[in-house]
């Protein structure tokens, strides 16, 4: 973590090109960065309020998140922390940049009142700032798993629909004379190639 005095890491750019945390399609992201402790209490209470929050559909929209998850380190057994960390880890389908790019234009306003608590946030947009900083603050991956790491998550989502799709159609073509049943198919096709 370069914040916590590990050093500097290289400019987003170079840290990407660098960066083992890739299997497949997924990419592993995960951050330890400092909290400010007057803003503690901050967090500790948007976390709880999360899963009742219009903000929690904020992240939720973007399919291409596997795993997204933010948990307040208060302390260490044995480490004396100038500042409580805020851990994030997530899982996601495709290069960190774009994910980052997200994050900077699309829920900017959320992510400053999660980050933003902390010292040295560049409060996106723009987001090169902000992929510096995260490059600064990222560890490497030690382990975490992946059911589908060479499938995003939209095929999966898209896979899950047409068995739903296919199992209506199966229980429908019981009744189905052979006419019926190929126009009924040939409709099945149509309405679900786009998923295919």
């Amino acid at each position: 973590m370069g914040t916590a005095g590990a050093g500097p890491r290289p400019p987003a750019s170079e840290y990407a090109a660098s960066q083992g945390n890739v299997l497949g399609r997924m990419t592993a992201l995960t951050l330890m960065t400092p909290v400010r402790r007057q803003w503690l209490w901050f967090l500790r209470l948007g976390f709880r309020l999360a899963p009742y929050s219009p903000l929690r559909d904020h992240i939720i929209q973007f399919n291409f998140i596997k795993y997204v998850r933010w948990v307040l380190v208060d302390g260490l057994d044995g480490e004396d922390l100038k500042y409580p960390y805020l851990h994030f880890e997530s899982n996601f389908d495709g290069p960190w940049e774009h994910y980052i790019d997200a994050f900077a234009y699309v829920i900017a306003t959320d992510i400053r009142l999660t980050w933003g608590r902390g010292p040295d946030f560049p409060h996106p947009p723009p987001a090169e700032p902000l992929k510096d900083w995260i490059a600064a603050n990222s560890l490497d991956g030690g382990t975490y798993y992946c059911a589908h790491a060479e499938h995003s998550t939209r095929d999966l989502q898209n896979a899950l629909a047409v068995r739903d799709a296919f199992l209506d159609f199966r229980a429908r073509a019981a009744s189905l004379g052979p006419d019926e049943f190929k126009a009924a198919w040939q409709q099945f096709l149509t309405d679900e190639q786009s998923r295919l």
